[in-house]
């Protein structure tokens, strides 16, 4: 039996979930699980308010790192296996993920670990893991698998309904929107990862996990949304800066720069959405053989050079 510690991050509680339900066979398979919650000293608020939201997010997209408390001594007993599950935010992984990835407990836990990350988002998650990936070899683990549930949601309809849940906290079905964020069905589906782990565990190889995982439907990536994120990543990198640029935190200046985005971003995506489909359904065909390379590069866990 193996000593398995899931690592994670979460302000609505559905990772939790989602790595609850991805446990439940290992546990089951009579491995010893312990859950260990990274927790920044300065707790983020959920429900957000719109401006705190927006407001965070040239930390988030600079990896400014944040005070992370010390995690438990059990967590540090030296794992067999790590599970890490984190989410996305604004392209990037959540700044309490990404702050506890350069602390001295992360290398001291994960180096010469085989890890596997899990992500629960709304549908663009290929920057973050690329960050997360750099991360995990700078500390020394060895990443060996990733499973990546989003909501399966047209991309308007999911940015409404994820929006209203990060400034409500209400998730629930409204007019003829659907719930927000991953289904119930694919947390309870996510058993079949386990599974799948919980074999490479037996046999004592994971060389092949990966492609069983993809197999089983771990990772699902749309090409026009491999388009969508490098123009993402490309202006979210101009716009972090121009907020950055406004002063500190509660400066007048910063906050004039942060209305500017909170309204200019959604208002962006509603109207240049239509033209950017044309602009992917075209370039799907111009590139179609460079963005089928990139999707299988993100469907697999080495790093570019």
């Amino acid at each position: 039996m193996k000593r398995i510690l899931i690592l994670y991050y979460t302000q609505s509680g559905q990772l939790l979930s989602i790595l609850q339900s991805l446990a439940k066979p290992l546990i089951h398979a009579g491995h010893t699980i312990h859950f260990e919650e990274i927790e920044p000293e300065e707790k983020f608020p959920f429900p957000w308010t719109s401006y705190e939201f927006f407001n965070a997010f040239p930390e988030v997209f600079f990896h400014k790192r944040q005070k992370i408390r010390s995690v438990s001594t059990r967590a540090t007993n030296g794992y067999d296996l790590i599970i890490l599950g984190y989410q996305p935010w604004f392209l990037t992984p959540s700044r309490p993920v990404s702050s506890f990835l350069q602390t001295e407990d992360s290398r001291k836990i994960l180096a010469n670990r085989p890890v596997i990350t899990v992500l629960g988002c709304r549908n663009m998650w290929l920057g973050a893991q690329e960050k997360v990936k750099g991360r995990l070899k700078e500390v020394g683990a060895s990443l060996i698998g990733h499973i990546a549930l989003i909501d399966r949601s047209p991309n308007l309809t999911s940015l409404i309904t994820i929006l209203r849940w990060m400034f409500t906290g209400n998730r629930k079905p409204f007019w003829f929107f659907p719930a927000a964020g991953v289904s119930e069905t694919d947390v309870e589906n996510t058993q079949v990862y386990g599974e799948i782990i919980n074999k490479a565990i037996d046999e004592a190889d994971f060389s092949n996990l990966q492609t069983k995982l993809n197999d089983a439907g771990a990772i699902d990536i749309k090409p026009n949304l491999v388009l969508l994120e490098r123009r993402g990543q490309k202006a979210f990198s101009v716009w972090s800066k121009f907020i950055a640029s406004g002063g500190s935190l509660h400066s007048t200046g910063r906050k004039i720069r942060v209305y500017i985005f909170m309204y200019l971003l959604p208002a962006a995506i509603f109207i240049l959405s239509p033209l950017l489909w044309i602009v992917s359904r075209i370039l799907l065909l111009v590139k179609r053989k460079e963005l089928i390379q990139d999707v299988e590069y993100f469907k697999q866990n080495s790093l570019r050079n």
